[in-house]
């Protein structure tokens, strides 16, 4: 019986030994260091009407997307398509203004779920200023591109007249973006960076 119980007592020593020095796997299938270019986990998300803002860690720091309705959860491992980020962008809906905001085209679930970023071909990133409105800091130009399409922009704040040409580079489509600033609802409207003068 003693020979039992030392052998019980030496077994649970034993058994805490190892439980203490074993390691603890809290990695998951991909590292937050591995989440890089337009890739991220989720930490929050927020649903207002006609968008979801979700907070992501990404290359090991905090970013902030903007997109179309979408269903997510915390700890999931999303992806995105065409982005465009802005700087001190002013949402209406959360009386909340982000330092910085990438507006994204699409998410995806999953590290590898998004399609090779496409560039807008040089035809559909340039046009002819028809109409701009200031509002919130931003400017929305309504313009006709070179393959003769009309498309609205929305900018950080930029001093262009109709009639000049102007050019974009990265672009995020949103569609039924809605502008309490303006009292309207555009059907489809470009994020855009910035944009230049082409003349």
């Amino acid at each position: 019986m003693k020979n039992l119980i030392v052998c019980a007592i030496g077994y649970l020593l034993l058994a805490a030994c190892v439980g203490e020095n074993a390691p603890i796997d809290n990695t998951t299938e991909v590292g937050d260091t591995e989440l890089t270019g337009n890739r991220g986990r989720v930490l929050s998300s927020i649903q207002v009407p006609g968008y979801t803002y979700i907070e992501v860690r990404n290359n090991g720091r905090s970013l902030w997307l903007a997109s179309n309705p979408v269903e997510i959860t915390i700890g999931d491992v999303i992806s995105w398509g065409q982005s465009a980020l802005m700087r001190n962008f002013k949402s209406n809906a959360l009386d909340k203004t982000f330092e910085e905001i990438i507006f994204v085209s699409a998410v995806y679930q999953g590290a590898d779920g998004a399609p090779p970023v496409t560039r807008l071909e040089p035809e559909q990133n340039s046009g002819v200023v028809r109409s701009t409105e200031v509002a919130s800091g931003y400017s929305y130009i309504e313009l006709e591109t070179d393959a003769g399409k009309i498309v609205w922009l929305a900018a950080p704040l930029t001093e262009v007249e109709p009639g000049e040409r102007i050019a974009w580079q990265d672009a995020s489509k949103m569609v039924n973006f809605n502008s309490p600033s303006l009292g309207r609802t555009f059907p489809e409207i470009l994020f855009v960076g910035g944009v230049v003068s082409s003349e």
